[in-house]
Order: structure tokens, then C-alpha cells, then sequence
């Protein structure tokens, strides 16, 4: 069953707040994957070259495909924010934004959502702004275009789309996972009071000018948590944190807590590890960075998982100026965050 919505507001409120408004909210969801799930398990300690992991690593794939070729065409009158299972948006021809759920069985239930254009699926997705992206694609008001022809609308041939897959039967308690019905949605041109011509639901309706432009100027990095990943703890058989030639390594066994093979508390191992994944998104990467050959890598951590369900993930911080980290996660890069924030953990480990 999918939940209304698993916001920031409900997830901050669990945890003390130490920073600015964004890291709080991040920090919160951070710690409630991290902290409160099941034991995990890392293992071993070693000496190993960053370089070394050359492996490409899994990029997880999303529904959306499957869903345009299979679902049913559903009612407009059906649709509600809470019912929507998936979105994609193109503009002027260009993927845009598209995002669905995904559950998997070794993700966090607030990790569910995956926004795969344009970050294939690899970031984690702030519910709360999503889901106010679907009121305004769910409550938008569609008025009878009377007479006017597909032709006429401009719709024929659009270039601007709207698909959306749905569960009809969703009720404010809640729904299944899976969509079961879609509507796909055409915008034309404008008629003389300036709304635009939209096609669904196999007639030809005028919405506010107003509304299409909320709904194709949605920004994805607006969407998302600006944290670099969340990892729960109970699918980890392994964590290898490396910093040039050297590699540090982290494990529970017999509830007992090793970093590096030394027996730790729980408070320091716990510590580390929020850490590890606490480094926050601070800006967009915007433009073309050079090959991993030509850029000095500051850190890799690499996550290796109990189950063969789940990718392995590798993440690679690449030293982008003197104040930024360039991040690559499983050979996808979008973002920077703090090179100070990426050498403290260096010297966490070191302490």
C-alpha cells in the first residue's frame, strides 16, 4: 500500500535539529534509514588502491516504460494527487522530469519514489514537494472546448506531454503499490483568452495558461533531498571507505562493533556511519567535468550489499574546485557538496 505521503514535516520531527532548515530535513531522513532499521553487517579490513573498483556498477531501472505500454486508459474524473503512482513530462520534445514508485524489498518505505529523468534513479526524492507538484496536475481545472478539433488545438502532434499511471481505486486510506490505469495528457496551442488546449480522456478541454506553466516548469532538483544517498543498514554485508591507498572497513558481528577490525561502542560506530552519509548536495554540477583519469579523487565509499536484489552502490568524490566535491553515484554525476565535508570524514576515520 502506498501512503499519502511520507513528507519532511512527519520525518524532521523525529530528530534534534543541529543545522539550517534543508539539512535538518535531510538529516532526519538520513537517521531514520540509518538508525532505525535492523543490524547490519560489515565486513573486513584491508589496504586497497581507489582506483582499483573499475566494475560499472548497477543502475536501477523504473516502471514507466512498462506502464505506457500496458495500462489501460483511465477517467480524468478518477485522478487525485494521492492515487498518482507515476509521472513524465516532456517539453518541446525533451524528457523533463518523470518519477515513480518503485517499492523494492531492500529499500527504506521513504525511498520508495525514484525519479529517473533526469537522475536516473539515483537520488533520493523529497515526497513532500512531489506530491505538491501532483495537487497542481491532479486539481487542474479542464473546461469543454466545445467545437474545437484536435486539428485546431494543436494537439495532434504535441510536443508537450503529461503521462500519468494511477490506481482508480485509491481511498484516503490508501491503495496498492501498482497503477492500474493511465491518462496521458496533449497541450496545443492557446485560444484567445490565452488558456492552452489540452487533450485527455478523448476530448478536446482549456485550462489556465497559469496552471501549464506550474506544471512545465517543474524543476526535479527541487524534488529531491539534498543528500547524496541513503543506504539502509540491513541490506549492507560491507562498507570499504577509501582515501588514497588507504581503506577503512566496518562491521557488526555478534553484536559487536568493529571498524577497521578494532571492537568500537555502538555510539562511534553509529557516528561514522551517519556520517558516511550525511554529506549534503549544495549545488547542481551544470556543466561537463573531465574523466575520472584527469581529476583527483578525494574519496570512494562502496557499499556492498547482503542480497543480489539490490546494486551495489559506489560512490566517488572528485575534487571539483577548492571549495566543492564533484559526486559521481554508480557512474551517474549531477552534484556537488562540500570538499571540507569530504575531507572530515577522512580525518574521522583517521581519529
Amino acid at each position: 500500500m502506498v501512503e499519502k505521503r511520507i513528507g519532511m514535516t512527519g520525518l524532521k520531527g523525529i530528530f534534534e535539529a543541529e543545522k539550517a532548515v534543508w539539512i535538518r530535513k535531510s538529516r532526519a531522513a538520513v537517521l531514520t534509514g540509518c538508525l532505525l532499521l535492523a543490524a547490519c553487517a560489515f565486513g573486513g579490513c584491508g589496504q586497497k588502491v581507489q582506483e582499483a573498483i573499475t566494475e560499472i556498477p548497477e543502475i536501477e531501472e523504473n516502471s514507466l516504460a512498462q506502464w505506457k505500454a500496458s495500462l489501460e486508459e483511465g477517467e480524468i474524473d478518477e485522478l487525485s494527487a494521492e492515487s498518482i503512482r507515476g509521472v513524465s513530462v516532456v517539453r518541446d520534445g525533451k524528457p523533463l522530469f518523470a518519477v515513480s514508485y518503485e517499492p523494492r524489498t531492500y529499500k527504506n518505505t521513504f525511498d520508495c519514489w525514484a525519479i529517473s529523468e533526469p537522475y536516473q534513479s539515483m537520488v533520493v526524492v523529497d515526497t513532500e514537494a512531489m506530491y505538491d507538484y501532483f495537487h497542481v496536475l491532479a486539481e487542474m481545472e479542464l473546461t469543454p472546448a466545445g467545437d474545437v478539433t484536435k486539428e485546431q488545438a494543436g494537439v495532434t502532434d504535441s510536443s508537450n506531454t503529461i503521462y500519468v499511471a494511477y490506481y482508480k481505486d485509491q481511498t484516503p486510506e490508501g491503495g496498492q503499490a501498482a497503477p492500474d490505469r493511465s491518462i496521458s495528457y496533449r497541450f496545443g496551442g492557446q485560444d484567445s483568452a490565452g488558456d492552452y488546449y489540452v487533450e485527455a480522456d478523448g476530448a478536446v478541454w482549456t485550462v489556465s495558461a497559469e496552471t501549464v506553466e506550474k506544471l512545465f516548469t517543474v524543476n526535479p532538483y527541487d524534488c529531491i533531498l539534498k543528500i547524496v544517498g541513503v543506504v539502509g543498514v540491513d541490506t549492507i554485508s560491507k562498507v570499504e571507505v577509501m582515501f588514497g591507498d588507504k581503506t577503512h572497513e566496518m562491521e557488526i558481528k555478534e553484536e559487536k562493533f568493529k571498524i577497521d577490525g578494532k571492537t568500537v561502542d555502538d555510539t562511534r560506530f553509529n557516528e561514522l556511519y551517519t556520517e558516511l552519509m550525511s554529506i549534503f548536495i549544495e549545488k547542481e554540477l551544470l556543466e561537463a567535468v573531465g574523466t575520472d583519469g584527469e581529476r583527483e579523487l578525494l574519496m570512494t565509499v562502496v557499499y556492498h550489499r547482503n542480497t543480489s536484489q539490490a546494486p551495489r552502490i559506489i560512490q566517488r568524490y572528485y575534487v571539483y574546485d577548492e571549495n566543492y566535491a564533484s559526486v559521481q553515484v554508480n557512474g551517474t554525476e549531477f552534484f556537488l557538496v562540500s570538499r571540507e565535508a569530504v575531507e572530515r570524514l577522512g580525518e574521522m576515520f583517521e581519529g
